[in-house]
């Protein structure tokens, strides 16, 4: 498996993961006319957009050089008082899950973000979704909760890490 830092051309299939990985990890948490109405081109243009802003997005190649999961990251979005950075999104394709992937994306984003001085991070999970483990087992700590729209009202938790830097030397 090879992490590295997305570039302009990954868009299609960072969308194309984003996409499959909604209708996977979100069918019968999120109501299905929702993401029935997912669109690619939506995705597309989301992430070309992002890119060109220079937008931390890292993805996982598997051997044959396919993308099978990204993470992105940056400046925390709600001016929260402790935490000033955020992992935006963590996705990777259901065929591979839990072999350790979302781990070293997790980690690089950690890395690049304390790299750029943002020293502490959270996420937002909805609550129904399986990772909330994954992010337990990853150190994050329940931070906050709040209410979000999505065909239905739907809870989602903060979970927060407060020493990128201390992270990184726990791993190695």
């Amino acid at each position: 498996m090879r992490i590295r830092r997305a570039v302009y051309s990954d868009a299609a299939d960072i969308a194309k993961v984003h996409i499959d990985s909604w209708k996977t990890t979100y069918r019968g948490i999120v109501p299905d006319a929702y993401i029935d109405k997912l669109s690619f081109d939506d995705r597309l243009n989301q992430w070309e957009t992002a890119l060109k802003s220079g937008q931390l997005v890292v993805v996982a190649e598997n051997e044959e050089g396919a993308v099978v999961g990204f993470a992105n990251g940056g400046k925390e979005r709600s001016s929260h008082p402790l935490y000033t950075g955020e992992l935006y999104a963590l996705y990777i394709l259901k065929a591979y899950q839990r072999q350790g992937i979302g781990s070293l994306l997790v980690r690089e984003v950690m890395k690049t973000l304390s790299h750029e001085g943002l020293h502490s991070m959270l996420i937002w999970v909805l609550e129904d979704n399986p990772a909330t483990m994954f992010y337990r087992s990853m150190g994050g700590k329940e931070v906050m909760r709040q209410t979000i729209e999505r065909g239905v009202l739907l809870t989602q938790i903060a979970y927060g890490w407060d020493g990128l830097a201390s992270e990184m030397e726990h791993e190695g």
